[in-house]
């Protein structure tokens, strides 16, 4: 049970939160941790060495750094996830597997993508699924504005069609997503970092996950703005009776 009172489905012991770079997984997953007491297993991105190579020059180093993330994400993945934990009855990761593919199909060549899957196909198979996946959708322009705010040294100078390439994939891979449960949820409109309403907003909607493949559209703030004014317009006239005389303006 978190501290709100909230609780998970019993039937969600493994739940991953996804998102193109800048969709705040990270942020998510440590909030939902501390909120939880959950096992955390966050991906190591920073430890590539690769890594700002390949912002520099995605091309010459594209293959080395999938290569690193795809053995570093199989290592961490078969050991902490496959491990139980006595202390913790859920598990929370910022990333699944399967994402390794999308990067990999927007980076590599033909050739190194062949070679690619033959390794990834190995691992993919001994490795545990999610018992839910929660997908954070945004803009391409979203995610720009969120990548430049948390201000990473690596990141400086992102080039905006690639992230836009990313997105696309993004979308084209969860669009038709079965492996598991899953979630879709729009956060151009939340801010759940920043604003406690908005992360209630989130856990309410991961605590009533189905199954299947559910999407999750917020109402935008100005249009919660309008729907409380009419909310209390309406009120307000319900209040007028009969015996009421109002008088018109001179």
């Amino acid at each position: 049970m978190s501290q709100s009172g909230t609780v998970f489905p019993s039937w969600i012991n493994y739940l991953c939160i996804e998102g193109v770079i800048g969709a705040g997984k990270t942020s998510l997953c440590t909030m939902l941790a501390r909120e939880y007491d959950a096992r955390l297993v966050l991906e190591q991105a920073e430890e590539n060495p690769f890594l700002e190579k390949f912002y520099r020059d995605r091309r010459g180093f594209a293959f080395q750094t999938q290569l690193w993330f795809l053995v570093s994400r199989y290592r961490q993945l078969s050991e902490a996830v496959a491990q139980q934990d006595l202390f913790h009855s859920v598990t929370l990761g910022d990333y699944i597997f399967a994402k390794d593919r999308i990067f990999a199909s927007v980076n590599l060549s033909d050739d190194e993508m062949l070679l690619y899957e033959h390794i990834a196909d190995v691992m993919d198979d001994k490795l545990t699924r999610p018992d839910l996946v929660v997908y954070l959708q945004a803009s391409t322009e979203t995610l720009l504005r969120r990548i430049e705010r948390r201000g990473r040294p690596y990141e400086y100078n992102m080039d905006p069609r690639y992230i836009a390439s990313l997105n696309e994939a993004y979308n084209h891979f969860f669009f038709h997503y079965t492996d598991t449960p899953l979630l879709i949820i729009n956060t151009n409109e939340l801010d759940f970092v920043n604003n406690p309403g908005d992360f209630d907003e989130m856990l309410e909607q991961i605590r009533h996950a189905g199954r299947g493949t559910g999407y999750y559209q917020p109402m935008a703030a100005r249009d919660k703005s309008k729907m409380i004014d009419a909310v209390f317009t309406k009120k307000g006239d319900a209040e007028i009776t009969d015996d009421t005389t109002v008088e018109e303006p001179d």
